[in-house]
């Protein structure tokens, strides 16, 4: 289950909830099929297995497919249409809920295009184009930007940077402005953001480690209102640890953490391998990498398996000519551009070494340790509360067994969390095969349940116990 997607999924899901009390029915089912239709536009292929497996994780399994009304591919969703409406009547006229309708569709996109497992399916052109249609149907349908009440204009404003603040509250809203965008949700305090980094589950010696950048920071900062002159502080990381340790995670904290410090002016992250940044011809390199970089300024590009770019090539390879374009990034912009590189402990050592820019820019490791079988239990059942499921009382012993022997057996590509939350997914597989037959007498508390059965099945699938 993906954080980005359940979270934007839960206000639609509000949405639906809200207008069904007030008379409209049926609205689940027509977001599911909205769903669907939108998997198709974006797939090559697979597309019934991908959105049966979303209606497994993300609806509980009770919209299957082939239950569906019918929904055309490369057509506006219903359900942005029936809100669009609602949007229009509102006093308000501010286009609220359909654009929580365009950012939900927008989220699970990029996630599939993100995904190793779907984007050799999903293009993120095809999502753009979708995205694109429904922008421009609640342009032309919604309610106009002219009639919202300036509390909304002021949020434009604030947006704005501060050298075209003013002459932004004067123009007539552009083009792009006019168009519908995910839905604005307040940026996160310092504290709020140290909490969630907290509240990760293990990596203790890696909390440790950003709280002491961070109170470098503030010391320094401290230091340049009372005069002092400080040498200039490297922040670019390497991240080293196996797969699914949470470093793309705490890489995308700590970008925010850097924006809320004022070292950098926007605080995204950009996650790219060596895919993202290398071409097959010969100063083609230079301008992808150089359009990446473009891209995280202002905030933190990560390059996951960073060496895939230097590692056992051969002279004609350009993996080198990415490093020196992002080499001279760094130098150019250090005020406002941050590299994190992660991988595999001792491939990334050698990759640092592989060359003197790269071992003089990079003198801060961080490693992230596996998960103890006890942590990866908790991360289990972290995804079984994010789903609202439960669990029986044998399967606490069960589980507790199971991850010892998956840490004791750990092989080359072990991948700790990621392994946990693929168990997870076979374990719900596993439930839906259980429950299919006896949909239309199963209670709640039998439906949200998890028992033995569920994860032993599951274990089989996964070639353990």
């Amino acid at each position: 289950m993906d954080i980005d997607v359940k979270n934007s999924l839960d206000k639609v899901l509000t949405i639906c909830d809200a207008s069904e009390k007030s008379g409209k029915s049926s609205l689940l089912r027509i977001f599911a099929g909205d769903v669907y239709g939108f998997i198709s536009s974006v797939s090559a292929d697979h597309c019934k297995e991908r959105y049966e497996l979303f209606n497994t994780i993300y609806l509980n399994g009770t919209f299957p497919a082939d239950r569906l009304p019918e929904s055309e591919s490369n057509d506006i969703p219903e359900i942005l249409k029936i809100m669009t409406d609602v949007d229009f009547r509102k006093a308000e006229n501010d286009n609220s809920l359909s654009n929580t309708i365009i950012s939900f569709f927008l989220v699970l996109g990029r996630y599939y295009a993100a995904n190793n497992l779907d984007r050799n399916d999903v293009s993120m052109n095809a999502v753009i184009k979708q995205i694109k249609l429904m922008q421009d149907y609640v342009k032309k349908n919604g309610a106009p930007l002219s009639k919202q009440p300036s509390s909304s204009k002021a949020k434009t404003a604030k947006a704005a940077s501060p050298k075209k603040k003013a002459e932004k509250n004067t123009e007539a809203p552009s083009e792009k402005e006019d168009a519908a965008s995910p839905e604005e949700t307040p940026e996160e305090t310092l504290e709020e953001l140290l909490e969630k980094l907290d509240s990760l589950i293990g990596l203790n010696s890696v909390k440790q480690e950003v709280q002491q950048i961070i109170n470098l920071i503030k010391v320094q900062k401290k230091g340049e209102e009372f005069g002092e002159k400080a040498p200039p502080l490297s922040l670019h990381l390497v991240f080293y640890g196996n797969p699914g340790t949470g470093k793309t995670t705490v890489a995308r904290l700590l970008a925010k953490i850097y924006k809320c410090l004022g070292v950098l002016s926007s605080g995204q992250l950009v996650e790219v391998d060596r895919s993202g940044l290398v071409a097959g011809y010969v100063g083609q390199t230079a301008i992808k990498t150089q359009e990446v970089i473009d891209k995280a300024m202002g905030g933190i590009l990560f390059i996951d398996e960073a060496y895939a770019l230097t590692h056992g090539k051969g002279e004609n390879d350009f993996g080198q000519e990415a490093v020196d374009t992002i080499l001279k990034a760094m130098e150019d912009h250090r005020d406002d551009f941050i590299v994190i590189v992660a991988g595999y402990p001792d491939l990334m050592k050698e990759f640092v070494a592989s060359n003197p820019g790269l071992k003089s820019r990079f003198n801060q490791f961080i490693q992230f340790e596996d998960y103890t079988p006890e942590e990866l239990k908790q991360i289990f059942l972290l995804n079984c509360r994010n789903q609202g499921l439960l669990l029986t009382e044998e399967c606490d012993d069960y589980l507790s067994q199971f991850f010892e022997k998956m840490y004791n057996d750990r092989s080359d590509d072990y991948a700790n969390g990621r392994d946990v939350r693929n168990y997870f997914e076979k374990v719900i597989r596993a439930r839906a095969n259980r429950l299919v037959d006896t949909l239309n007498i199963v209670s709640k508390d039998e439906f949200l349940t998890i028992n033995l059965a569920d994860l032993q099945e599951a274990a089989k699938k996964r070639g353990t116990f």
